[in-house]
This record gives C-alpha cells, structure tokens and sequence, in this order.
C-alpha cells in the first residue's frame, strides 16, 4: 500500500477547509486535500458571504478578482407578494446597517480556491479510516474511487471538512445531535433575466398561505446566472409544487421568461439539511471544520461564513504552534459558531408554529408590516453578519 508523507492531510475541499489549505500553504506547511468528487456538484444554489468572510478571500486574492467570477456585491433585495412589489433591503438600509454581503457563485468559488491554494489536491478519493500512533491521530486511509485502489496518508494534523456525514469526526468517535430541519429546500440555477438590476434579490410568496411552496427566491450570480430557492413543506409532492409555483408566478407583477421556463420539478434538486452542533472540535492529531462540526441550514447563510471563520482561527493557532491545538480552537469558535447555529434552530421553531393551520398565514400578515420598518430590517442584518463574525 502506498504511504504519503504530509504536514496537513484535509479530508474534503469545501470553502473552509480549501480556504485553510491556501494560509497553511502561504505559511510554509505541506498540505494535501483529498475530496470524494471529481468536480463541482450538478446543481447550483444560492449562498451570501458576509464581510468577515469576504475580507479572508480578498487576503488571497485582490477584491477585483473574485468580483469577476465569483462574488458580486448585493445591492437590494425585493418582494413580490401577489402583484405587489415592494423593496425589503435598499442600498440605504445597507448603509444604515454597515454591511455589504456579497452574492457568490458557490461552486466558481471552490474552484478557484483549489485552483489557488497551492495544495496537493486529489480528487475522486474517499476516506475510509483514521490511522492512529496509541491515541493519536496520526493520518487517514484512502480510497480512489474509480479502480479502489488503497493508500495512507500519515501527517502531523488531520483535519475533517468532509460535511454533515463527516468521516474524520465518526472515526474520531466525536458525537454530534443533528436536527432535521422541518422543511425542504429546492434550487436550481437558471440564466439572469437581462431587465432586471444584476445584484437585486428578487423574493416571492404565494398569494395563499397553507400550501407547500412557502417562499421562492432567485439571487443574481456573477456571470449572468442565477440560483433559484424555493421552501416547501417537508414530503410535498412534485405535482403540488409545481402547480404553486405556477400560481405564485401567475400573480406576480414581472415574470420573464427566464422564469417561466423554470417549471418545477425539471432542472430542480431537493435537498434536506439538519443541523447540529458537535460534543466537541477534534481529538489528539485531528480537528474538524464546517459541516463537519456545525452543520446548518440556508437560514442566515451561515454555513459557509462559519466555515471560513474556522479556517481563519485554525490557520492562526497552526501557523503560531499552539500545542493544545484541539482545545485552543474550540476555545476560539464554539461561542461564535453557535451564535452561527441559532438562525436555524430559529427558523426551525418558526416553521414548525407555522405548520399549525391557524398561524400559516402569519408571514403574509407581518411582512407588509417589517417592509415598513427599515431600522428593524438593518438591524436583522447586523445580527446574521456578526454571528459568523470571527
């Protein structure tokens, strides 16, 4: 079996643990990452990174940059209620906020990341188990997945970004609780219709409360794209959506065609996210990041925001060589991360109440009001950009 010789082994090329890679790399380490796909997932999805984040990739790269195929700062957000469009965030409400999130292409930006930060990077591979020296971690075994073929990675750090089924933190015997998340998402990513402002949100809901489509949203991407989102009740089936779907665009005030042809379930990927927060951050040899230790849902977009965050701190304690590495960084994240976690666990009260038949039609009745209410919408923006402030 062949043995690979490494200072720093991540198990998983997400935006964190690539994003660790590039400081480690910039700091003398060798690094190898092993990722289980051979490319970017099929499907396209929304995600926002909030400043903190942004200024951890622009300490790569230039902001110019990832603005040209990666990042695109937002500049409003608006709702259309049955015909009815009306602004939720403004450039004043950015302002008053003091926060410039920024739309990303998820999938350019993980691409880019690998392509950039200066790692070993081997694709198609899977972790099969940890190596241990007595009750260290000392490494992982792998497997290529197209001929099966075996090997070892030994290095002085493992560290697990390797998402909500995480290998590296079930071979590490760490306990985690995930939550599933009462509703479901489904994405797609489609062309941006050319009228429309190119960094402006454009949200939906339906005219009629109590269905399975709640909300349906389509955030601009660099590039003309777009990534659409929509939430739906848990098990809904496709024949229901569909029809809701088509009933939300028939009472909109502006449909291009870009989104008419957007019939659901074509093109369309369903996707469950529980959440959770892990017992703990790693054991002696191996730490976790991400998903791997604090998996969440889209509420808030903290997900990959959290993520870059562990990065930052890791690469610092690394770099610096804490010797209690493992209990220096959970020291470092676990209170912010799970200011992190708290949308979804709040956004996950929130759609269970609104399952109950009498406050389904909740949303429709106070979000008129919260449009109104533009200190109140500034101040919700400062809140989801400092929970994954580092």
């Amino acid at each position: 079996m062949a043995v690979i010789q490494t200072d720093v082994v991540i198990a998983g090329g997400g935006i964190g643990g690539t994003l660790l890679a590039a400081l480690l790399v910039r700091g003398g380490k060798r690094v190898l990452i092993v990722e289980r796909a051979k490319g970017p997932p099929p499907f396209l999805r929304p995600e926002v990174l909030w400043p903190p984040a942004a200024a951890a990739l622009f300490a790569l790269k230039p902001r110019e940059f990832w603005e040209s195929e990666c990042l695109r700062p937002l500049g409003g957000i608006t709702v259309d209620q049955g015909g009815r469009v009306e602004p939720f965030v403004t450039r004043v409400t950015l302002a008053r906020a003091g926060v410039q999130p920024f739309l990303t292409q998820p999938n350019h930006t993980r691409e880019t990341l690998l392509g950039i930060c200066g790692a070993e990077v081997r694709r198609g591979v899977e972790v099969i188990g940890l190596l241990r020296d007595g009750m260290r971690v000392c490494g992982l075994q792998a497997r290529v997945i197209e001929n099966g073929e075996t090997f070892e990675v030994e290095a002085a750090l493992t560290v697990g970004d390797d998402g909500g089924e995480s290998r590296v933190l079930e071979g590490c015997g760490i306990g985690i609780e995930r939550r599933e998340f009462p509703v479901e998402f489904i994405v797609r990513g489609l062309p941006w219709p050319a009228q429309w402002a190119p960094d402006v949100v454009r949200l939906y809901f339906p005219a009629q409360r109590g269905g399975g489509l709640m909300a349906f949203g389509v955030m601009p991407l660099p590039g003309a794209a777009a990534a659409a989102l929509g939430v739906v009740r848990a098990g809904c089936a496709d024949d229901v959506l569909a029809a809701e779907l088509e009933q939300i665009f028939s009472h909109a005030a502006e449909v291009p065609q870009e989104l008419r042809a957007c019939g659901f379930p074509h093109g369309f990927t369903r996707i469950r996210r529980p959440w959770g927060h892990a017992e703990r951050y790693g054991v002696e040899g191996a730490v976790l990041l991400g998903d791997a230790i604090h998996p969440v849902t889209p509420a808030g977009g903290q997900g990959a925001n959290m993520a870059i965050a562990d990065a930052v701190a890791l690469a610092r304690l690394i770099l610096a060589g804490e010797k209690n590495l493992v209990a220096a960084y959970e020291s470092a994240r676990r209170s912010a991360n799970e200011r992190g976690v708290r949308p979804s666990r709040l956004a996950g009260r929130l759609f269970r109440l609104l399952n109950i038949p009498l406050l389904g039609a909740l949303p429709g009745k106070l979000l008129p009001h919260l449009l109104r209410r533009e200190a109140v919408v500034a101040r919700l923006l400062r809140s989801l950009a400092s929970a994954s402030a580092r």
